[in-house]
């Protein structure tokens, strides 16, 4: 029976999508539903664990493995219990062999931010600085706590420090993360297609310079750059969710819909981030359903749920009580 609704659902896609010349969602792709990227995420992490074996003393490795699965759950590749709890046990081991290595400290300083234990977070991250000024991962992971607790001024003010410092040009994408936040989508265009020049075939630069392109409400550049996205990062949901969210400001609702009613039916035998569902329901005015998964994001501490003070996609329910409510609940300082 699910796969038989599976098979209606994807018909109806091609269906919806054959009058759309330039604009047509590959039906394979949707069904992947980033199986690409969360392998290669999966084949890191064991390439990690590898190393562990030949060398238990080997603090970059524990790291490594940390970050790999912080990364899996992040990108909504994995629900929170299984990517955390094997993080976690990593970072203890980084922390048994040095406590006061900076990076150790980063660590800390993440797991405790998707936790959502703020105060934790923020020490831990400063800590990290202090003890590394140069430890630009660390500086960005603090921008993005900044930024979640809406201090823009100081979120910026490190993502000037990394600037200065980072001269291969690994951060422009955190620092266009710190400008979308603030609405200063014109300002991401320069930074998201510097890094999409350096690197073509990554679809993350493509993302994000979508988000800009749907902020300025430039329609059509921003559909034209997340089908890029959402092809280059194998249907991962939430490349997916930022189409959806695109499409239905662009007024093409009814393919948006399908968008939503597939990973409705997706998300009875897969993990899909409930935060990024919503997106694609607040982008087509269905609220109620977005609320809905609001609420279920919470019960799960969702990843994507840290940035609900500042996230402008909430801005249509940001005063709905039970918005407000999730939003006090989180406990945020």
């Amino acid at each position: 029976m699910l796969k038989t609704t599976f098979t209606l659902l994807i018909l109806s896609f091609v269906l919806a999508c054959s009058h759309q010349k330039e604009q047509r969602i590959d039906p394979e792709i949707l069904a992947s539903l980033g199986t690409k990227y969360k392998n290669e995420f999966l084949e890191t992490a064991q390439s990690f664990e590898a190393k562990i074996a030949a060398d238990p003393n080997n603090i970059d490795a524990y790291l490594g493995l940390a970050d790999s699965y912080v990364l899996l759950f992040i990108f909504g590749y994995l629900a929170r219990d299984i990517p955390l709890e094997k993080a976690k046990a990593a970072h203890k081991k980084a922390l048994e062999l040095d406590s006061t290595d900076s990076d150790v400290l980063r660590m800390s300083g993440v797991l405790s931010f998707l936790d959502w234990q703020w105060e934790d977070a923020r020490v831990a991250f400063q800590k990290a600085i202090q003890t590394d000024p140069k430890n630009l991962n660390a500086r960005h992971w603090y921008s993005l706590w900044l930024t979640a607790m809406g201090r823009f001024d100081e979120a910026m003010a490190q993502s000037d420090t990394i600037s200065a410092m980072d001269s291969a040009g690994d951060h422009l994408i955190g620092r266009a993360s710190l400008l979308y936040f603030q609405y200063r989508f014109e300002e991401m265009k320069p930074l998201t297609l510097k890094n999409i020049e350096q690197h073509p075939e990554i679809p993350w630069g493509y993302d994000w310079l979508g988000m800009a392109y749907n902020g300025l409400e430039e329609h059509e550049d921003a559909k034209k750059t997340y089908f890029k996205a959402f092809e280059l990062s194998g249907g991962t949901v939430e490349v997916g969710a930022g189409l959806g969210h695109a499409l239905g400001h662009a007024g093409e609702t009814e393919l948006a819909k399908h968008m939503a009613e597939y990973y409705a039916t997706a998300a009875e035998d897969n993990y899909l981030p409930p935060v990024q569902r919503s997106f694609i329901h607040l982008g087509i005015g269905e609220y109620e359903e977005a609320i809905k998964l609001l609420e279920q994001a919470y019960a799960e501490q969702s990843w994507f749920l840290i940035f609900i003070q500042v996230e402008h996609w909430y801005d249509p329910i940001r005063k709905d009580a039970r918005f407000i409510d999730i939003m006090n609940r989180m406990g945020f300082p």
